[in-house]
């Protein structure tokens, strides 16, 4: 028999172990009591240490197939995490244990009493990583929101995200692939991403956390408040101590996550500073993030611009809200109603939904209405639902100066235009404009434009305005007096 009062097994006694369990008395597996003691024998972290890595000798199982029989018993048990704890004297969370002792096949309850009372009698007191407690049975988090049944379109896009978080580069050691889908309010962001994610989801079997970080709102979501709920959905909470530290609450989050295959969608981010504390361990995750700010500073793997569907899309879009028979029998009024929505996804989501509710509703008599410039975003608003609503929390972001420029630079008329073209709406240097452009398009209010457009345009960089943007921009001006 194996000596209990020895030390903790090194890897020629742990494979003397496997042999004497193979080979004792002629069988391929010896009975569980001959070879493991009961859990209650431990008196201390390392007693108890041992007797784990006997379970898994006797278990004839290496490390992955572990990992693979705990999932199956809907448990997360990481084989990284899994030689860790093996190789170290500390005695494991509750929810490994769980995890380890199922996996290898042998009722967990008496375990988890050993475990219990050798933490009761511990008085050395747990380090910041150790202060957490994994509840007893750890989740595979699925957070995603429900996908889109009418998504439709950029599947270009869709593929170019998918292959960064899944290719060759998710694999290299110590890479974490991160992947930044930027643009306009209500081009469809999210929208992307939770189509992505649900996707993805076999390639990342321990779970996937989303969050909403409420990036344009007056009260963005703080990166510790999101670390303590995304720890608590892979089944730690975290001691007092640690939920008043970011940077502790950050490495504990790491810790958690590395080695598994987990995906994180960090929806409308407002900076960097909030994504930072939030991107996980090595070795299996990745992140997916969206942002109408370009997190420049951040270094993601992937950066991801949506602009406005195509028309053919934009229509089906339309056809799978309205009714594909509406706009069947009127393909001109629909093909105005596209337009004037500027083939934004959100202004046709709300033109959709008006029409389906107002099912006597000729397609053309939404045209018309959307037809009047002066009056058009007050049309694109339904329920919770507005166009208008989705443009002001960037606006408002913005410093004054850049905002004067924004609601100047829409008197020019035309939907591309160049810096020299602003300066001389905004009576300043053009290298002074060509700032405030800049500000606007890292706030997603403008996009550059290709140097083959209008031809108004003049020389230089150029830039385009949004249908729907400069229509805010209008606005903007007229309630706060810009005319000079």
């Amino acid at each position: 028999m194996y000596d209990t009062s020895s030390p903790m097994p090194n890897n020629a006694e742990w494979l003397q172990l496997r042999r004497y369990t193979r080979h004792r008395t002629g069988r391929s597996k010896v009975a569980y009591s001959d070879v493991v003691l009961s859990p209650q024998h431990a008196r201390t972290p390392e007693d108890f240490i041992r007797l784990l890595r006997r379970l898994r000798a006797w278990s004839e199982l290496t490390y992955r197939e572990l990992e693979v029989r705990a999932r199956r018993c809907g448990l997360h048990l990481a084989r990284s995490t899994a030689a860790a704890v093996l190789d170290r004297g500390a005695l494991p969370r509750a929810g490994f244990v769980r995890a380890y002792v199922a996996a290898c096949g042998v009722p967990p309850e008496p375990w988890l009493d050993a475990r219990q009372r050798i933490a009761a009698s511990c008085t050395q007191a747990p380090g910041p990583v150790e202060a957490p407690v994994e509840a007893a049975v750890p989740l595979v988090p699925a957070q995603l929101p429900s996908d889109l049944a009418d998504f439709t379109g950029r599947e270009e896009q869709r593929r170019a995200v998918a292959q960064e978080l899944t290719g060759a580069a998710a694999a290299l050691h110590g890479v974490v692939p991160v992947v930044a889908v930027t643009g306009m309010a209500g081009i469809g962001k999210t929208a992307l991403a939770v189509h992505t994610a649900h996707a993805l989801t076999d390639r990342f079997p321990d779970g996937r956390l989303f969050v909403d970080l409420r990036g344009t709102s007056t009260a963005p979501a703080e990166p510790g408040e999101v670390l303590v709920r995304f720890l608590r959905a892979l089944g730690v909470s975290p001691a007092a101590p640690v939920r008043d530290s970011v940077e502790e609450l950050s490495a504990l989050y790491r810790t958690v996550t590395a080695g598994r295959a987990l995906l994180v969608v960090l929806d409308n981010a407002a900076s960097e500073r909030q994504v930072r504390p939030l991107l996980p361990g090595v070795g299996g995750p990745a992140v997916l993030v969206t942002s109408r700010n370009r997190l420049t500073t951040m270094g993601p793997s992937r950066s991801v611009e949506l602009g406005p569907l195509s028309a053919e899309h934009g229509v089906t879009v339309l056809a799978r809200i309205a009714g594909a028979e509406r706009v069947a029998a009127e393909p001109e009024a629909a093909a105005d109603i596209v337009r004037l929505c500027g083939r934004c996804p959100l202004a046709l989501r709300v033109a959709g939904t008006r029409l389906a509710c107002r099912g006597q509703w000729p397609l053309d008599r939404l045209a018309e209405l959307l037809r009047d410039e002066r009056g058009r975003l007050d049309e694109l608003a339904i329920g919770d639902l507005a166009v208008r609503d989705s443009l002001e929390p960037g606006y408002a972001t913005l410093l004054e100066a850049t905002r004067r420029a924004f609601r100047l630079v829409a008197r020019l008329g035309t939907a591309v235009f160049s810096a020299e073209a602003a300066a001389e709406v905004l009576d300043c240097p053009v290298d002074v404009a060509e700032a405030h452009l800049e500000a606007l398009v890292d706030a997603s209010l403008l996009t550059t434009a290709p140097a083959d457009g209008d031809d108004r345009a003049g020389g230089g960089a150029r830039y385009r305005m949004h249908d729907l943007v400069r229509l805010y921009a209008w606005e903007r001006a007229v309630a706060e007096g810009t005319a000079a």
